[in-house]
């Protein structure tokens, strides 16, 4: 079985259903892609794989076991950690305090863990005694996905962290995103930048109105001409 696999998932919003019957897997220690237009129902999959949305219909299995029913902090607590479109940041609060909240799910280690990622963020460490809303979109990116690290994820659902961004600091959040895979960290990565996310992946999915309608691994889709006309641009 995969990390963490979804099947059947259907889910939505008042009378309206989004994701119709979605199947994906993650594997262990790998980047898998979601890419698709926009309303095509990728935020609502993260959103309702983490439980911050309810399951209509379907099955969410993560490390073994069956989680389909457990509440946002207790798939925090096993490791599975979401990290939303807009960062979401406790703006009144510094960089530090930011990072001391999401450590303490994992108690003395979790805060033991902070000054190393302060290292692998040097901005955040020149930042760190800053109120998080002041931080520019690109800093708040990076303290988003630091914050997730702290509470020590074993998959990361990453939705849309280049979103805004300039291309410079577009190509820091992907190497940061790759470098943390290759750390063995498993990710779920929603982008609507498909060409970057498809290049990094080594399994993707495109979705089309809540429906999962092709998949490969990222080169391949990047491969692929109806991908490439309808996602890249080209």
């Amino acid at each position: 079985m995969a990390l963490l696999e979804v099947c059947g998932l259907r889910a939505g919003y008042g009378k309206i259903d989004i994701l119709h019957d979605v199947d994906v897997a993650l594997e262990a220690g790998t980047l898998c892609a979601i890419v698709g237009a926009n309303g095509a129902g990728k935020t609502t999959l993260l959103l309702a794989i983490s439980a911050i949305i309810a399951k209509r219909a379907g099955t969410v299995y993560f490390n073994g076991a069956d989680v389909t029913k457990l509440p946002p902090h207790a798939l925090v607590h096993r490791g599975l950690l979401h990290v939303p479109e807009g960062r979401r940041m406790l703006a009144q609060m510094s960089v530090e305090e930011n990072l001391q909240v999401a450590a303490a799910v994992r108690g003395a280690a979790g805060f033991a863990s902070i000054d190393g990622l302060l290292d692998r963020f040097p901005i955040l460490r020149t930042r760190r005694n800053v109120p998080a809303g002041s931080l520019s979109g690109g800093e708040q990116q990076m303290l988003a996905i630091a914050r997730a690290l702290a509470a020590g994820p074993t998959a990361l659902l990453l939705d849309e962290p280049s979103m805004g961004l300039a291309p410079k600091l577009v190509d820091e959040i992907f190497h940061i995103i790759a470098s943390e895979r290759a750390n063995g960290t498993s990710i779920l990565l929603v982008e609507q930048n498909a060409r970057r996310a498809l290049a990094i992946a080594d399994r993707a999915y495109v979705m089309e109105r809540g429906r999962i309608v092709l998949t490969g691994t990222g080169a391949e889709l990047l491969d692929n001409r109806e991908v490439t006309a309808a996602y890249l641009g080209t």
